[in-house]
């Protein structure tokens, strides 16, 4: 599988990175939305951050007939060329 580098000592990683002149080596970012939430209070992330939070689709997932969550429904792909309007 596919897997991630990362550093095996960062407090060595910095110094050294120091050492050799580079200054500029953090990120700043904004906290995750569950320590944000957290920060706030349900209630109060709800009214000041409610509108600003998106939750997207999660990938389509094969699952046994017996999950209760409703299935998906495509056009397929007749229907996904029968608009196409470019150059054959």
């Amino acid at each position: 599988s596919r897997t991630n580098r990362k550093y095996t000592d960062e407090d060595a990683v910095v110094a050294a990175a120091r050492a050799a002149g580079y200054t500029d080596i953090f990120k700043k970012s904004l906290i995750p939305i569950t320590e944000m939430e957290k920060l706030m209070g349900k209630k109060t992330f709800a009214e000041v951050l409610g509108g600003l939070v998106v939750k997207p689709k999660g990938k389509p997932t094969l699952v046994p007939a017996s999950d209760r969550r409703p299935a998906i429904t495509t056009t397929g792909a007749k229907q996904d060329f029968t608009d196409y309007k470019g150059e054959l």
